[in-house]
Formats: structure tokens, sequence, C-alpha cells
């Protein structure tokens, strides 16, 4: 009887630890990984900073080609009570913006447009740039893009070439080697 006991028992303590090292198998990735629902970052194409009072939304620069000319895309916007000037320099052209007290300016409205003769990189790309506000500076990077995709096409100094897109959305006939 003694024996049938003690059996049990030790049935009973190993279903215990197999279930102990399920569960630990379970969540033992939160225990040594980050949380992924804890992280910030941009949820567009463009970057995300804060440099003094100032918050940049989104920037971004478009172009054609590389070291070609740049449109600044994105949103600044002023988290104080006096009017900020934003300066944001890339491949040695400083652009300045006068951001409104506790407002944003939206890039992308053409009353706001401001080109730049190089983007300082290739489309897909991220390039160094300081950005200075009222005697703060910090170093971003900022993403290049181009027309490949259509949100941004008509943002491309000069217009987007639209062939230079057009194999992308080709389809072969079922005829011409098609799987």
């Amino acid at each position: 009887m003694k024996f049938a006991a003690s059996q049990a028992t030790a049935r009973k303590a190993s279903v215990a630890g197999l279930a102990a090292v399920a569960l630990l198998g379970a969540t033992g990735c939160s225990a040594i990984n980050q949380q992924a629902t804890t992280l910030q970052y941009a949820p567009s194409d463009g970057i995300v900073a804060e440099v003094g009072d100032a918050e940049l939304r989104n920037i971004a620069l478009v172009t054609s080609e590389p070291d070609a000319e740049a449109r600044y895309i994105g949103t600044l916007s002023s988290n104080s009570g006096e009017p900020l000037e934003v300066s944001i320099t890339v491949a040695g052209t400083q652009t300045r913006f006068s951001v409104p007290a506790e407002e944003s300016l939206i890039l992308e409205d053409p009353a706001n447009e401001q080109v730049i003769p190089s983007s300082g990189g290739f489309p897909g790309a991220i390039v160094d740039a300081t950005v200075e506000v009222d005697g703060e500076s910090e170093t971003v990077g900022i993403t290049i893009l181009d027309g490949t995709l259509e949100e941004y096409r008509e943002f491309v100094p000069g217009g987007a070439d639209p062939a230079t897109v057009e194999h992308l959305y080709e389809t072969p006939a079922a005829g011409e080697g098609g799987h």
C-alpha cells in the first residue's frame, strides 16, 4: 500500500513539473524579450523626433533619383506659446521653417513647399540631418522616398516619371510563361 501511495505522489509531482515547464515555455519569451507594444516608433515612412519645443512627425524627403532635388514632407508642430524657427540641414543645405505658436505646419501643403537641391542620398536610404530649434540642435536620420508609391508621386520635384514604375504593375499573360 505504501508503495502505491508513493507512486501516485511521484506521478502527481511529475505532472505538476511538466505543467510548470509548459507554462514557462509559453511565457518565457516575454521574460527575456522586450514587449513589442511598449516600443515607440514612426508608424509611417518618415521619421518622428522632438527637438526643443518642436515635434517632427513623418518627416521625409521625396526625390526622383539619387542626389537630385528633394522636397520635404511631414508635419512640424510647436509645443511652445511662442512661434518657433526650425532649421533642417541636409547635404549642406539649410532650410528654415516658421512654425506658429502651438500650431502645426504641414509640409505637403503647397503654401509650405520646400525643395532642396540635393537629397544627399538615394531613394530608400536615410540621410543625416541637423535639426536646430531655438539654439538646441540634434542629428536625426531622414528617410529618402521616391515616386514608387503612388501617395508620394505628387511630391516628386519636377514630377514623377511613370516609366520608372510601370514594370512593377505588369503581369505576364498565361501564355507568356506565367505560373
